[in-house]
């Protein structure tokens, strides 16, 4: 970025950087490394919940104390402590046991530890209930007693606003309009303050913009709003309806509930696994129609925990609700953990009471003894997703694309039943073949029992495709003693259903009998008589004698008669039946249990698993694929829990009956009864009596539009929350709020008409001397841009936000970047966008009523560097240069200098909405006019391309570009082989040169400053066909040749003076055949002296796209207005 742009950024506007006040460096690397790290991979086992070996890591006192093996750290003194030989997996159990840390976490760790384990302890609110913590600590009784008197476990006061006392001037006379000025009025005077002005028309618009759409204003639209001369309560009240009636309103107020639903398109790590959730956006959907439609709230709880209890329609598009308990993670299909996350979604998400903290034990601070969770839990654990999902009624699907999804789908479907054939028909022949040593398999796994099926698998050399479904099918049959009086398997029933001792005593008088008798074919009798079985074992091995002579008999009369349908002896052809009969013969193996043979193995599944892959990638991403609803539903066996002691599945204790917690429920708690207890769970929620669900809501609510709660918490309204500020205040609302049919509309109205979200938020020092942290609300607070905010003002001020409402999730980093609101983007668990990462995306592993607000340098770099803000910027660049261009004739005489000033007032009204300032003009056109002279250029260190080998006159020679960039590689043109140069081309790792030593591959690396470099590297060619390659290091008239053929080669050059500008060639060129000339070539230029010293470039690691032309000067000063203050701030 030019230096007089960046000195025009800082005259006109402060790009944004708060600071973590009064937390110190070491204190940051705390929240921002180590307390997030202890949390997601510590805590689980060591936290409040659960402490193996008496651990816990979730305060520094219980890390100094540690567990049974003594303190779990030292501060300042790496090696002797524990938590790092631990993760280490030095002398003790490697911690975590199944994910061991990444290199760069525990390095997170040890500089901690080195620092001397610096701590930002919470706000110790354990006394704020009035008990004395040491006394009520997991005291239930004692809890109990202190939340009768918590303000959170009152009822809902129906409370009258008082009357305001404007002063006798009239300032401030619109103060005793709204119920909520009236509260806010009486607590500012009895701290002997008073309100702000409000603020101005334009700012006030921008304000409900962003707060109820999530979108800035128009310049019209603000010049609308100013000029309007009706009174300003009219004028508002005309503009919040507008806004509440968008369909952009539910857009941005569904994000803040995804959040709070821990909201991701894809499940959490699982080995083998698809782990995405195809259908994830059909719940968002819901959130953001039921938004828009302002489905009552009490209704919107209950849908998302008990939709198929409210509905009979199997595809009604309330179903998609119950993604509230599905969409979370999975734990590995850990059905305690599964219950437990959708326990603390429903309790902490709805109704702020972490209930999931008496899983273990009872609840240290609240009234929730352990059996409330166990209660909850059995709720849960009767409830189970089903493998089949059902498809939602949409009346607005595109025949044609429906149509198409279906023939992409069934093709999908017809390679993996042809797969699934073909392994069954492998396994057929494989036991048309060798019978006897499968015969031998079944024996000693489901007779002797004394191998497993892998064991038997390795030491036969048997297929696992063949072998387990002949096994499942035998032993079915023999349980099941269906073959009792069949003339062939009649003996091998009899004799394979007892143990070894009862059949050596019976084999004799068997024997016998199957002679004399005329159940048994005579073939079968006289072939066992023969033999004389003297135990199991033998039996097998004479059965497998006799189908092996029927299958011999059978080929070679297939061979004298091709088109014969039976043996001509009737009795070998009853024995051939007994396998190859087309319905229940031994060889009618069932395709889904030889499918499910398959995944024995690693390589099995993994031919399985991209079958599986294929069809689910055109159920999710196929346009046409129909919605489907991410459901829950009662189990069939309802579980009655019982009490797991410190949450060990081995340890029970008492059975409880499922119901709802006993400080909400009063003293007539019932079980719940129809079935697992959903829907009375949901009804007992949003009952008008609960106290905390409405006041919950209500609350966070007040939060988004004021920065800060009526209540601290947004989250937790236990002993250890803060009371509110204005109780009576979050009373009136939470119960109006019912009174107003659970209207979140209602609430928006209430809150926007008030002079108290009006205020101005300009800062006024006796006020803030006062009152620092504006708890009493006299002035409205200063607010910066979520991301989401953010990126879609960047898309709406450069006219290329795409309106679509719903759809499938989108990859917001892919290019080219798409259009859509960032609230469809694609979240996930496992690999978050780096984007979301940088800018406080809340984290999907658990429910979420608030984000963590910090300011990183990756943050401003984001702004400045990436290449998603420059497209932004030309876009405001082309509307302003486009509105331009369409003035009539008469307006564009004044030549270049109004042209440019046009330019500028544009500028300025489509990304602020108003026009700019002398000062701003002035600034602004005098950085067009010195830019529009300077020569634009791109800083670029590698460029790829082919050209000649070597050069014979010392000059650099011509490096013809390799254009097409193919997403992985630069080649000559979309077509690979190119028509003249063939293979040639450039990836990160090496690649392939020309059909010459003239056209062979270049990487140039340009020297930024002048200094000293060293090339080294490796060289390698792993092909035994051809000549090999020959790699080229060149500068100027030095050039050092390498040679590899089938070998890999050391590439190391004496060090190499370089004057800023000038390049280093890094050429392979062919031999004289141009075959199997694949490459690999990890080359690395380090800089030793001069201005280069101690910088390194590698060319595996610096590859990437080309990098995007310039941007010009109108773009570049788009971009710097993207990087104000005034833009990223709502106020």
């Amino acid at each position: 970025m030019p230096r007089f742009l960046i000195a025009w950024i800082l005259a006109v506007g402060t790009v944004a950087s708060v600071s973590a006040a009064g937390l110190s460096p070491q204190e940051k690397f705390f929240e921002r490394e180590v307390r997030p790290l202890l949390i997601e991979r510590c805590h689980e086992c060591h936290g409040d919940s659960l402490q193996e070996s008496d651990l816990r890591l979730d305060s520094l006192e219980a890390v100094l104390q540690g567990g049974i093996s003594g303190p779990a750290a030292i501060a300042g003194n790496v090696d002797e402590s524990l938590l790092l030989r631990a993760v280490l997996g030095k002398g003790v159990e490697q911690m975590p046991p199944d994910e061991p840390l990444e290199a760069e976490q525990i390095a997170v760790l040890r500089r901690w530890i080195r620092m001397g384990m610096p701590w930002t302890p919470k706000n110790d609110a354990t006394d704020r209930s009035g008990m004395k913590p040491e006394i009520a600590l997991g005291d239930q009784e004692a809890i109990g007693r202190a939340a009768k008197n918590h303000w959170a476990f009152q009822p809902v006061a129906d409370v009258a606003p008082p009357t305001p006392v404007p002063p006798p001037d009239g300032t401030f006379a619109s103060w005793g309009r709204n119920p909520i000025d009236a509260f806010i009025w009486r607590k500012l005077q009895q701290h002997r303050l008073h309100p702000s002005r409000p603020a101005d028309r334009a700012t006030l618009l921008r304000r409900l913009s962003f707060d109820i759409v999530g979108l800035p204003p128009t310049a019209d639209e603000i010049d609308y709003f100013r000029e309007d001369s009706r009174p300003d309560s009219v004028v508002v009240a005309e503009a919040i309806e507008r806004l509440l009636a968008s369909e952009h309103y539910g857009e941005r107020w569904a994000r803040y509930w995804l959040d709070v639903a821990r909201y991701a398109d894809t499940r959490d790590w699982q080995a083998q696994a698809d782990l995405r959730y195809p259908f994830a956006y059909t719940y968002r959907d819901y959130v953001i129609r039921s938004l828009n439609d302002d489905k009552p709230y009490d209704q919107f709880i209950r849908e998302q925990i008990a939709a198929d209890f409210f509905t009979d329609d199997p595809d009604a598009p309330e179903l998609a609700a119950l993604g509230f308990l599905t969409v979370g993670p999975r734990f590995r299909n850990n059905r305690l953990e599964q219950a437990a996350d959708k326990i603390d979604v429903v309790c902490r998400g709805v109704m702020g009471l972490t209930v999931a903290c008496a899983r273990c034990h009872d609840h240290k601070y609240d009234p929730v003894p352990i059996e409330d969770y166990y209660s909850l839990y059995g709720v849960f654990a009767s409830s189970e997703i089903p493998d089949k999902l059902p498809q939602l009624r949409d009346d607005q699907f595109d025949r044609k694309l429906r149509a198409e999804f279906q023939q992409a789908l069934s093709a999908k479907k017809q390679e993996l039943a042809d797969y699934q054939q073909q392994l069954r028909r492998e396994a057929v022949e494989t036991l048309t073949s060798d019978l006897p040593i499968y015969l031998e398999g079944f024996y000693r796994l489901s007779v002797a029992k004394s191998q497993q099926v892998r064991g038997v698998i390795d030491k036969l050399e048997l297929s696992e495709t063949a072998i387990t479904p002949l096994d499942r099918t035998l032993s079915r049959r023999l349980r099941d003693r269906s073959d009792q009086t069949h003339p062939v398997l009649g003996p091998w029933q009899q004799a394979l259903s007892v143990d070894e001792k009862v059949f050596k005593k019976s084999i004799d008088r068997w024997l016998r009998e199957w002679q004399s008798g005329d159940q048994v074919l005579p073939i079968v009798a006289q072939h066992l008589s023969a033999d004389a079985p003297d135990s199991r074992h033998a039996l097998v091995q004479s059965y497998a004698k006799l189908f092996e002579q029927a299958l011999s008999a059978w080929q070679e009369w297939k061979q004298e008669q091709p088109n014969g349908q039976r043996l001509p002896d009737d009795q070998l052809e009853q024995v051939r039946q007994v396998l190859m009969a087309e319905d229940g013969g031994w060889f009618d193996l069932d395709v889904d249990e030889v499918t499910a043979a398959s995944r024995l193995f690693g390589k099995g599944r993994k031919i399985l698993g991209d079958f599986e892959k294929a069809i689910t990638e055109v159920k999710a991403n196929h346009p046409g694929s129909p919605p489907r609803a991410m459901v829950i539903e009662d189990a069939e066996q309802i579980v009655n829990p019982f009490v797991l002691l410190r949450g060990e599945p081995n340890r029970r204790g008492d059975r409880v009956p499922r119901q709802f917690p006993a400080i909400l429920a009063g003293d007539d708690r019932a079980p719940f009864v129809d079935g697992s207890g959903r829907r009375e769970l949901a009804e007992a929620m949003t009952a008008p009596d609960n106290p905390l669900t409405s006041r919950v809501i209500v609350n966070r609510v007040w939060a988004r539009y004021f920065g800060r709660g009526l209540a601290t918490s947004l989250d937790d309204f236990g002993l250890r929350s803060d009371p509110p500020t204005h109780p009576e205040l979050l009373d009136f609302l939470a119960s109006q709020f019912v009174e107003n049919g659970w209207s979140l509309k209602w609430l928006h109205r209430m809150i926007t008409t008030s002079q108290t979200y009006a205020q101005s938020s300009q800062m006024r020092q006796p006020a803030f001397a006062a009152d620092p942290e504006n708890q009493w609300f006299w002035r409205q607070n200063r607010r910066r841009l979520d991301f989401e905010a953010m990126r879609d003002s960047m898309l709406a001020v450069s006219g290329q936000l795409d309106p679509q409402l719903g759809g499938r999730s989108v990859h917001l980093s892919e290019q080219p970047f798409t259009r859509r609101r960032t609230v469809y983007a694609y979240v996930d668990r496992v690999e978050m966008d780096p984007i979301l990462r940088t800018f406080d995306f809340a984290s999907p592993t658990s429910s979420a009523a608030s984000r963590a607000e910090t300011t990183i340098p990756q943050q401003a770099l984001f702004s400045m560097n990436h290449p998603f803000v420059a497209q932004m910027a030309r876009g405001i660049a082309e509307q302003v240069a486009a509105a331009e261009r369409s003035l009539p004739g008469d307006q564009v005489s004044q030549g270049e200098t109004g042209a440019t000033s046009r330019q500028v007032i544009g500028l300025y009204r489509q990304v602020f909405g108003r026009q700019p300032s002398a000062t701003e003009q002035q600034l602004a056109e005098a950085y067009l006019r010195q830019a529009a002279s300077e020569p634009q250029s791109v800083n670029q260190t590698w460029s790829y391309g082919w050209g000649a080998a070597a050069s014979d006159d010392g000059t650099d020679p011509t490096l013809h570009p390799l254009p097409f960039w193919t997403g992985k590689a630069y080649q000559p043109s979309e077509a690979f082989p190119d028509p003249v140069h063939r293979h040639a081309r450039l990836t990160a790792a090496g690649g392939h040169p020309g059909i010459d030593e003239q056209h062979a591959v270049i990487r140039r690396w340009r020297a930024p400053a002048d200094g000293i470099v060293r090339v080294t590297g490796s060289l390698r060619h792993s092909r035994e066909n051809g000549d090999g390659v020959t790699a080229v290091v060149r500068h100027q008239s030095q050039d050092k040749r390498f040679h590899a053929q089938n070998r890999e080669i050391k590439t190391v050059v004496p060090p190499i003076q370089v004057q800023k500008g000038q390049v280093i060639d890094l050429a392979v060129a062919p031999g004289p055949t141009t075959t199997a000339d694949a490459f690999i070539w990890q080359a690395v230029i380090l800089g030793i002296g001069g201005d280069l010293a101690g910088q390194r470039w590698e060319s595996q690691q610096d590859f990437g796209p080309p990098p995007p032309p310039p941007l010009e000067p109108l773009a570049q000063l788009a971009q710097a207005l993207l990087l104000t203050n005034e833009f990223l701030f709502v106020d």
